[in-house]
């Protein structure tokens, strides 16, 4: 007897069909019925509409950005943020530049380079060209995973092409390297040229800005709009991005019972803003502000969107007790120390032994 999924009657009712959409690696996998043909081609048409629409409407925003520094051309991608010529594009665009200019339709226009930023990976210019079309930025934080993303940018010395993708993922960490908050991992191709360019919605909204290619240009990186706007009000405030930095060091414990490990504070740097907070090493890290502190990188976050100076209320586990501590953030200073992920000795044991909660390797603790 033939198994009826190996029979001609099968076919017609349920089909399987991958479709890849192969110019940007991303592949849908649709049920289709008896009219499969006509499933096929509406999927298709419905991706390639979206994609459409969406590189229309943003395309007259976009820019090509060159630089040149020590004798070194650099090509990128960048965009309006407003109708006043400002444009945002990655540090790797610009980087020790001492020329900028931009290319958008038939404009070759000299920018001015107003601010930048090597942990971001952002920068800031400015051009003089009277109104400009700017792109309006979207809620980052609405992204999930599997959300659809559309990424306008310039490959190479090509013109401009749209390509289309999904949320992968967030991360705080890729391999060796941290990001100072969390990242948009996304299955967007990337190549040379593109990097600075806007990662946009359905709606033509930015949700997050090309940073780093990785798997060979086969994904990338993207740093959400949210924070994006932070370090753009530092810019327009200050000139520069101004990181905080409470000074605590925290590394990862062993599983209490439940199966959770703690987030254990091991260092207090001295002529830090913790070393007068009131907490202590050892103590099991709770909660700062409203924020559960779940893994060691959540302080990222918590010390990338904290404003410097103001007070933020720290909520630890000591001795069996809950204790709450007021701590602030400096300016974090240059050279301050990477973040690594350690396993340390569980709380009891850094209590009766405190000495045993300092890094005993070359790797350092998480310091946001």
């Amino acid at each position: 007897m033939i198994p009826f999924w190996h029979s001609k009657h099968f076919l017609p009712y349920f089909a399987i069909v991958t479709l890849a959409l192969l110019s940007t690696g991303f592949s849908v996998f649709v049920i289709l019925s008896s009219t499969g043909s006509t499933a096929h081609a509406g999927v298709l048409d419905s991706v390639s509409e979206e994609v459409q629409k969406v590189f229309d409407q943003s395309s007259d925003a976009i820019v090509k950005v060159r630089t040149l520094g020590a004798n070194t051309p650099r090509a990128g991608t960048g965009f309006f943020i407003d109708d006043q010529g400002t444009i945002l594009t990655s540090y790797a665009v610009v980087k020790d530049a001492d020329r900028a200019w931009v290319e958008f339709g038939e404009k070759k226009v000299m920018a001015e380079i107003k601010a930048q930023d090597l942990r971001t990976n952002l920068a800031m210019l400015k051009i003089d060209a009277g109104k400009t079309p700017y792109l309006k930025f979207g809620d980052s934080d609405k992204l999930r995973t599997a959300s659809g993303l559309i990424s306008v940018a310039y490959p190479f010395n090509l013109p401009l092409s749209p390509d289309f993708g999904l949320v992968n993922g967030f991360d705080v960490r890729y391999r060796n390297l941290f990001f100072p908050t969390t990242h948009i991992r996304a299955s967007l191709p990337v190549s040379p040229g593109q990097i600075g360019g806007p990662v946009l919605n359905s709606k033509s909204e930015v949700v997050g800005v090309l940073v780093l290619s990785i798997e060979d240009g086969k994904a990338c990186y993207a740093i959400p709009t949210n924070s994006v706007k932070k370090i753009l009000n530092d810019f327009k405030e200050f000139g520069e991005a101004r990181h905080g930095w409470a000074g605590v060091g925290v590394v990862e414990g062993y599983a209490d019972d439940s199966g959770k490990k703690p987030v254990i504070i091991s260092v207090l740097y001295e002529g830090t803003p913790a070393e007068t907070s009131g907490l202590k090493q050892g103590d099991r890290l709770l909660k700062v502000g409203e924020r559960e502190i779940q893994h060691p990188t959540d302080l990222m976050d918590v010390s990338f969107f904290s404003t410097i100076g103001e007070d933020m209320e720290v909520t630890v586990s000591r001795n069996g007790k809950t204790v709450t501590c007021q701590l602030s953030t400096t300016t974090r200073p240059d050279g301050s120390t990477t973040i690594r992920n350690r396993v340390v000795p569980p709380p009891s044991a850094i209590e009766d032994s405190p000495n045993l909660a300092l890094p005993v390797s070359s790797e350092q603790p998480v310091t946001p």
